[in-house]
C-alpha cells in the first residue's frame, strides 16, 4: 500500500498512471461511517487500507499526515529498487553464470578509481551491506563492471537488468541534485517513464525465460514511491531538506559501542561516555597532525596556491633530462619529453596568455620541481557554489599508483577529459614561471556508436596514444572526472557520468 496515493496493491511497479492521492479527510470520514454503521464503515476502510484507529497526527491543526510524508532518496531508492533488489538479481544471475564471471566483475569492483566520498570495495559480491550509502555507491561501479558480462547474447535477462540500473542511475542523480529547474524536473518525468518500460521489459524477459529466483513481482511501496518525486520536489523543495542520509553511517559506531563498552542496561549514559572518548581522540589526532586532512595534504604543508589551483606534496628538485631518462624507460609518453615541451612552448604557449618574443630553448638541465597532490576548486553547474576536487598524480599512493583524470578547458568553447601523468613547476627561459600538467588526452570515439552505448546511454571517449601525450597549464584543468576501461575494447574508456551531480550535468545537460 503506498501511504501516499491510493494505487492498488498490484499496479505498484506501474509508473505511468496516476491515482488520487491521500488525504485526512477521506481517512476521517471513513471512521465517523464506521463508527455509525460498520458494515458501511468496513467498505470504506478497506478500499484506503486502513484500520478503524484514529490516527494521533489528526490531533495537530492545520496539518495533513499524509502530505507531510516525503519521498526519502536513502531509503527509497538506495535501499530500495534499484540499491537493493536490481543488486540482488544481479548477483543472482552472476551466480548462474559461474564462478568466471563473478571472478571478472570482483576484480573490476575492486580496481574502481578511488575517488573521495565514493565507497572502494575488495568483496563486494560475497558481502551484504546493510549501510545504504554503500549500496548506493555499488550500484555505480557494478553497473560499468557486468557490460561486458551481462551482455545480449550471453543473458538476455542481465541485459534487461542493466537497463534498469541504467535507468535508476539516471533517476538517482537527477533528483539528488540540490537545486532544480523546470527542466531537470521534465527530465525527471520523462525518465520515470524510462524507468517503468525498462522494469516492465525485465519481468517479461524473465517470465519468457523462466530462470528460478529472479524476481519478476515488484509491486512492494519503494518501487512506487518514485511516482510522488516531481510533487515532493515542486512542494518541499530539493532532497536534502528532508534525507535520512545524515544519521545512516552513525549506526556502525553506536552498535559497536553497545555491543563492546556497555553492559546493556541503562546505555544512552554509556554511549554518551564512549562518543565523547571517541570525540576527545579525533581531536588529538588533529592536533597532533597540524590541522591538517592528510586525505588533502599527503602529510605535507608546502604546496603553492595558483589561482583555482592548489599544488601540493612537493618533489624535490630534478632536471628535464632526468625526467626523460628515468620515465622514459618505463612510459612512452615520456620518449623525447624535453622536445615535447620545446614544442609546446614554442608553438601553444602564447595562445595561453603567455608573451613570447623569440625561440625558446629548453636546456638538459632546466630543474623542475614535480607535484603528487592537486586540488582544483571549481564553480558547480549545479547550485553555482565553489566546489573542489582532490587529484593525485603519483606513482605510489596508499600502496598502488594513482593517476587520476581531469576535465580540461581546451579552448573558450571546448573541453576534453585527460589523464594526468604529472604535474610541476619550471622556469621557462626568457618567459616566466609556469605550472604545467603533462597529460594524455581522451578524444571521442570514432565512428558508428555501438548498440550498447546507445541502449544505456553511456558516454564512450578513447585514449590517444601514450607517445601523444601533450602539456596544459594547470589553470586550464576546470574539475576532477573518474574514468572507466572498457574491457571488451582496448584503450576505450567510460565516463562515470553519475559520479556527483557536477559530472551527471556536465556530461549529460550541457
Amino acid at each position: 500500500m503506498c501511504p501516499m496515493c491510493l494505487v492498488p496493491i498490484d499496479e505498484l511497479h506501474d509508473l505511468t498512471r496516476t491515482y488520487p492521492l491521500r488525504s485526512m479527510d477521506q481517512a476521517q470520514d471513513a471512521l465517523s461511517v464506521y463508527n455509525y454503521s460498520r458494515a458501511e464503515g468496513e467498505e470504506r476502510l478497506k478500499a484506503l487500507g486502513l484500520w478503524p484507529i484514529e490516527n494521533v497526527f489528526w490531533r495537530i491543526r492545520d496539518s495533513d499526515p499524509h502530505a507531510a510524508l516525503s519521498f526519502d532518496r536513502l531509503l527509497a531508492s538506495h535501499d530500495g529498487a534499484g540499491g537493493r533488489h536490481a543488486l540482488q538479481d544481479v548477483k543472482k544471475i552472476l551466480s548462474m553464470l559461474g564462478r568466471e564471471a563473478e571472478a571478472k566483475v570482483e576484480a573490476y569492483i575492486s580496481n574502481f578509481p578511488r575517488w573521495r566520498g565514493l565507497s572502494h570495495f575488495k568483496n563486494a559480491l560475497n558481502v551484504t551491506f546493510s549501510d545504504g550509502n554503500k549500496k548506493r555507491d555499488l550500484a555505480k561501479q557494478i553497473f560499468y563492471a557486468c557490460l561486458n558480462v551481462l551482455t545480449k547474447n550471453r543473458m538476455p535477462e542481465g541485459y534487461c537488468l542493466l537497463h534498469i540500473l541504467a535507468s535508476y542511475l539516471e533517476l538517482d542523480s537527477l533528483i539528488g541534485l540540490d537545486v532544480h529547474t523546470e527542466r531537470t524536473i521534465e527530465m525527471i518525468e520523462a525518465e520515470l517513464l524510462r524507468f517503468s518500460g525498462a522494469l516492465k521489459g525485465y519481468v517479461e524477459c524473465v517470465e519468457k525465460s523462466g530462470l528460478d529466483g529472479l524476481r519478476t513481482d515488484w509491486n512492494f511501496p519503494k518501487a512506487h514511491l518514485w511516482k510522488h518525486v516531481v510533487c515532493d520536489i515542486r512542494t518541499k523543495g530539493a532532497m536534502q531538506n528532508y534525507s535520512t542520509r545524515p544519521n545512516e553511517s552513525m549506526h556502525g559506531p553506536l552498535k559497536e559501542a553497545y555491543e563492546c563498552w556497555s553492559n546493556g542496561r541503562d546505555v544512552a549514559s554509556q554511549l554518551l561516555r564512549v562518543d565523547k572518548h571517541q570525540l576527545a581522540a579525533k581531536l588529538l589526532r588533529m592536533h597532533s597532525d597540524g590541522g591538517l586532512d592528510p586525505e588533502e595534504t599527503d602529510g605535507d604543508d608546502s604546496g603553492v596556491f595558483k589561482g583555482h589551483a592548489y599544488l601540493g606534496s612537493p618533489c624535490k628538485l630534478t632536471t628535464v633530462q632526468n625526467i626523460e631518462i628515468d620515465c622514459s624507460r618505463t612510459d612512452n609518453a615520456f620518449v623525447e619529453f624535453r622536445k615535447k615541451l620545446s614544442n609546446f612552448c614554442n608553438k601553444s604557449l602564447a595562445s595561453h596568455g603567455y608573451q613570447v618574443q623569440k625561440w625558446i630553448v629548453i636546456p638538459p638541465g632546466l630543474e623542475i620541481r614535480e607535484y603528487k597532490y592537486f586540488k582544483v576548486d571549481y564553480e558547480s553547474p549545479v547550485d553555482w557554489k565553489i566546489n573542489t576536487n582532490h587529484l593525485r598524480c603519483s606513482p605510489m599512493f596508499h600502496g598502488a599508483p594513482r593517476y587520476d583524470c581531469a576535465v580540461v578547458q581546451l579552448t573558450e568553447e571546448d573541453v576534453a577529459f585527460v589523464r594526468l601523468i604529472c604535474i610541476f613547476s619550471c622556469e621557462i627561459p626568457d618567459v616566466c614561471s609556469i605550472d604545467l600538467a603533462f597529460i594524455q588526452p581522451f578524444t571521442a570515439k570514432m565512428g558508428a556508436s555501438r548498440r550498447i552505448d546507445r541502449d544505456l546511454r553511456l558516454t564512450c571517449i578513447k585514449a590517444v596514444l601514450r607517445s601523444a601525450s601533450t602539456f596544459i597549464p594547470v589553470q586550464s584543468i576546470i574539475c576532477g572526472a573518474v574514468l572507466v576501461p572498457d574491457p571488451s575494447h582496448n584503450s576505450e574508456f567510460f565516463v562515470v557520468t553519475h559520479l556527483d551531480g557536477d559530472m551527471y550535468l556536465r556530461t549529460k545537460v550541457s
